[in-house]
């Protein structure tokens, strides 16, 4: 295995890789940022559900209720 030195280091090559790294930090950190957001929203899409599920039972059972004594079924 070849043991490079600073002189070996082409000081702008070095300084490309250094810029990309900051870029791919950033990527990263705007990454972390948005699956946070999503995860938040996904969360309270679960609450949503149950609430509508809710309704819906609630709805369903009313209207069963109405239809039965309507008809005297």
């Amino acid at each position: 295995m070849e043991v490079l030195t600073m002189a070996d280091v082409d000081p702008k090559e070095f300084g490309a890789l250094e810029a990309d790294v900051r870029n791919l930090m950033k990527e990263i950190h705007l990454l972390r940022q948005d699956m946070k957001v999503m995860k938040e929203t996904i969360d309270q899409t679960k609450g949503g559900i149950w609430v509508v599920m809710a309704l819906a039972g609630t709805v369903g059972s009313a209207i069963t209720m109405a239809v039965k004594r309507l008809f005297g079924g």
